[in-house]
C-alpha cells in the first residue's frame, strides 16, 4: 500500500492483499461486507492508509508481501473455486502454497485445461475485465455435424436467451460420420458463464468434451492433466501486455 497523502483506494488495497480481484472487492463493498477501522463501508473510492484496519466479514485483511503466479491443467470434476460447502475438490487444493491464492476466471466443473491462480488481484483484474480482450483457446468435441451456417453465425456473434455473445474464431473442423461427432478449435475473447456449451447447445450441437489449451500466449501442451507449475516472470509480463492490447 502506498503511504502518500492520497492513500490507496479500498478496492485496490483488497485486491493487492490477494483476497480477491478488484471487481469482486467492489461487489463486497457494495454489499456492506467491508469495514475500515471499525466503520462499515458501502461506497466505492474510500481511501485507506498505512496502519488502517481493513476487515471483510470481520476478518482482518493484510497485504501479501510475495506475489505468486501459477498455471494448472485442471482435471474434470474439480471446482474453479477456493472452497466448496459440499466438500468437492477445488483447484486451489492442487497447489501447496502458503499464500492465499485464487483462480483467475473459471472453468466449469466438467471442463479441463488451463487456469491461472495467483494472489495478485490487480493482475487478475487485467486478465478478466471485460474491457480487455484476452484470447482463450479451446478444443471442443460436439455431437452432430458442425456446418458452415453455424460457424458463420458464431463468428458474427449471437444472442441466446437475451445474452449477447461476441464473435468467435473456429478452426480445424473435423467431422466423424461414424460417431456423428465434430471436433475443432475455438478462440474466445470473453468469458461468460458456460459460454461455449450454451452457444453450441443453442444450435443443437451439445458439447461432449471441452478443454482449454491456451490463455493468450500461454499454452499448456506440455502439461499433463492435474499438473501445475509456477509462471516465469516474463510470462506474467507477457500476459499483462496482451491483456492491455500489446502483442
Amino acid at each position: 500500500m502506498t503511504s502518500s497523502n492520497n492513500g490507496t483506494r479500498l478496492q485496490k488495497y483488497i485486491a493487492m492483499s490477494g483476497y480477491c480481484s478488484r471487481r469482486k472487492a467492489e461487489e463486497l463493498i457494495d454489499q456492506g461486507k467491508v469495514s475500515v477501522n471499525g466503520k462499515r463501508i458501502s461506497e466505492q473510492g474510500v481511501q485507506v492508509y498505512d496502519g488502517d484496519n481493513v476487515r471483510i466479514n470481520g476478518k482482518l485483511i493484510e497485504l501479501e508481501r510475495t506475489q505468486v503466479y501459477y498455471i494448472v491443467n485442471k482435471p474434470k470434476g474439480v471446482l474453479s473455486s477456493v472452497s466448496d460447502d459440499r466438500e468437492r475438490p477445488c483447484v486451489v487444493d492442487m497447489i501447496p502454497e502458503k499464500n492465499r491464492i485464487f483462480p483467475v476466471g473459471r472453468l466449469d466443473y466438467e471442463t479441463t485445461g488451463a487456469l491461472i491462480l495467483t494472489n495478485d488481484g490487480a493482475f487478475a483484474n487485467f486478465l478478466t475485465h471485460p474491457r480487455y480482450d484476452m484470447p482463450k483457446m479451446y478444443r471442443v468435441s460436439v455431437s452432430g455435424k458442425l456446418g458452415c451456417e453455424v460457424t458463420i453465425a458464431l463468428s458474427e456473434g449471437v444472442t441466446i436467451e437475451g445474452v449477447s455473445y461476441q464473435g468467435v474464431e473456429i478452426h480445424k473442423v473435423k467431422y466423424d460420420p461414424k460417431k456423428d461427432r465434430s471436433q475443432f478449435s475455438i478462440t474466445l475473447y470473453e468469458g461468460k458463464n458456460r459460454q461455449i456449451r450454451k452457444m453450441f447447445a443453442h444450435f443443437g450441437l451439445p458439447v461432449q468434451k471441452l478443454h482449454r489449451y491456451a490463455i493468450g500466449p500461454l499454452m499448456i501442451e506440455d502439461m499433463g492433466i492435474g499438473t501445475y507449475r509456477a509462471l516465469k516472470p516474463f510470462e506474467v509480463k507477457k500476459l499483462l501486455s496482451v491483456a492491455k492490447g500489446g502483442k
